[in-house]
This record gives structure tokens, C-alpha cells and sequence, in this order.
């Protein structure tokens, strides 16, 4: 992965640690259900955020080299494996 992405997706997955352990906490101590759904919300949020960021970043990258190979099979391989990504995101 490269920079500028690699530290957006970092600090992103930091956050998300940081709100699943106030999550945990938020259970633990009983706190109100829907505060505790509207930071379940909040992290669900921050995760969903984390794929495009991959995503461009294989793209600014490793897909470049692959688009203009010569090796057709290698360039049918990339675009099956974007094709299961988007698949797997659920759009």
C-alpha cells in the first residue's frame, strides 16, 4: 500500500480499535442503547471508509502495472479480482 493511503487507512483502523474498546466498555457498563447504537454506527462507518482507500490505492499502484501488461491472462486475473471486491462490498 502506498502513502497517502497507507496512513489515511492507519488511522483509521486506530480509531476503529479505539472505538470498538469504548464500545466493549459502553456494554459492559450498561449505558444507554442507543448511545450504545449510535456508536455501533459511528464504527461501522469508519470501517466502511477503510475499502476505498485500498482500493485507490491498488489502483495509483499494483493495477497500473497490471492493466498494461502484456500477459493477457494476468490482465483477465486483475480484473476478476476487482470484479470479486466489488462482489464481496455488497454494492
Amino acid at each position: 500500500m502506498i502513502d497517502p493511503f497507507k496512513t489515511k487507512v492507519i488511522n483509521r483502523l486506530k480509531k476503529a480499535k479505539g472505538q470498538i474498546d469504548g464500545l466493549m466498555g459502553m456494554i459492559e457498563n450498561d449505558k444507554y442503547c442507543m448511545d450504545v447504537l449510535t456508536q455501533s454506527l459511528a464504527f461501522q462507518g469508519s470501517l466502511k471508509g477503510i475499502g476505498p482507500l485500498i482500493l485507490e490505492s491498488h489502483l495509483n499502484s499494483c493495477a497500473k502495472e497490471k492493466l498494461t501488461s502484456k500477459d493477457s491472462v494476468e490482465r483477465q486475473k486483475f480484473i476478476k479480482e476487482i470484479v470479486k471486491s466489488w462482489e464481496l462490498s455488497g454494492r
